[in-house]
């Protein structure tokens, strides 16, 4: 009797020990905070930036008629980076680059477009006046299909 009582206390003092050891798991989660997806609002992004102040595109210092599926007038701004990828020139847009579209539709705003340059093409996002999303990524179509015969993806605006 004497040895298994001794045993059950050495057993005892072990899982005292070993748990005295273990890393504290609530303190680490605690301290790294979980990962978050990755996502790209450009939507807040043109908002935050206050696209409308940006420098419209060359022909669209006020509303003109659209020439494809955006509403029947458009007006197109370019963030600073386009901007100065338009007076450089070139084959290909900065990347960085936003370009922005107001759709509008019997005079009242119905849609945003926007287009940001990324390294691996464009990144599309369209909304409705109210910002909620219609379609929002990478090689997102019909985006890309259309924009396809356009210098490096745009149309409205083209390199020099």
């Amino acid at each position: 009797m004497r040895g298994l009582h001794h045993c059950v206390i050495a057993m005892a003092l072990c899982a005292i020990a070993l748990t005295g050891c273990a890393p504290d798991v609530t303190t680490q989660q605690e301290q790294t905070p979980p990962e978050q997806p990755e996502t790209t609002s450009l939507y807040a992004e043109i908002t935050a930036a206050e696209y409308e102040t940006w420098t419209p595109a060359p022909g669209y210092t006020v509303r003109q008629a659209a020439k494809g599926p955006h509403g029947d007038e458009v007006q197109i701004f370019l963030d600073a980076t386009a901007e100065k990828g338009l007076v450089d020139g070139g084959t290909a847009w900065p990347v960085g680059s936003v370009i922005a579209k107001d759709i509008f539709r019997d005079g009242d705003l119905v849609e945003i477009a926007a287009m940001k340059r990324q390294a691996d093409g464009w990144y599309w996002g369209e909304w409705d006046a109210q910002g909620k999303p219609i379609a929002e990524g990478l090689a997102v179509e019909p985006c890309e299909g259309c924009h396809a015969d356009g210098t490096d993806g745009t149309l409205g605006v083209t390199l020099k």
